[in-house]
């Protein structure tokens, strides 16, 4: 007798939340072992063994140990280009790119698992700011997204010619002050999301005194002090 509709949605229901659970554990083992041992010395089977998966079943899932933990965030890169596709057109450029990253930022933070009572993106996080590989990776992400990122931009501020560097030049700006936003946050000491948005925010602030100068006695300065 073949399965009902109800079900075959059932059992596609508990196939989806296993695989929701094995991914959750592979997220967990990474964390503790690169904590541990750090990123070189963590292999595949390592992490595998820990989340009491085959190798081959890992690899089903991500891409390599590094994949275990930036996949997060290209989750992030695709919400944020969603949310920037939703900011009101009179928003200016850098406005609306700030309020899409905070969205898609909290959204990714929310509904994520934890990890030792802390959300696993944070947590994530905290690690790639000290390990510079994971580091120049997480930067790469970020600007996986840039051409369309930028092409959004452009389409709101009605360019005309494609050649205009400015929707790119904001997208690595605005890439390379979440990365400095996150390390100062993870030098803090801190680990709840409303300090690392304060800290981005504070940064997309000041790019334009970070080009121009001068900096002693800026806002920044005090402002960073406080975090």
């Amino acid at each position: 007798m073949q399965p009902s509709p109800a079900e075959r949605t059932a059992s596609a229901g508990l196939r989806a939340r296993k695989k929701l659970r094995t991914r959750d554990a592979l997220c967990h083992a990474a964390l503790d072992l690169f904590g541990s041992r750090g990123f070189d010395g963590t292999t595949l089977d390592d992490i595998a063994a820990a989340a009491d998966v085959s190798k081959r079943t890992l690899l089903r899932y991500f891409t390599g140990k590094e994949d275990v933990l930036l996949a997060v965030f290209r989750e992030l890169a695709v919400l944020t280009l969603r949310e920037l596709d939703r900011r009101p057109p009179e928003e200016p450029p850098l406005a609306a790119l700030r309020e899409a990253t905070r969205r898609a930022l909290t959204e990714v933070t929310r509904a994520g698992p934890e990890y030792r009572s802390t959300p696993a993106c944070l947590a994530v996080l905290h690690l790639v700011a000290v390990t510079p590989g994971l580091l120049v990776s997480l930067h790469r992400v970020l600007l996986s997204e840039q051409d369309a990122l930028a092409g959004i931009l452009a389409a709101r501020e009605h360019l005309a010619d494609p050649a205009d560097p400015r929707p790119q030049l904001l997208v690595s700006m605005h890439a390379c002050a979440m990365t400095v936003a996150a390390r100062t946050w993870q030098a803090s000491g801190s680990r709840d999301l409303d300090t690392l948005l304060h800290l981005i925010d504070l940064c997309l602030d000041n790019l334009s005194s970070a080009a121009g100068g001068p900096w002693a006695g800026s806002p920044v300065d005090r402002g960073l002090a406080g975090v």
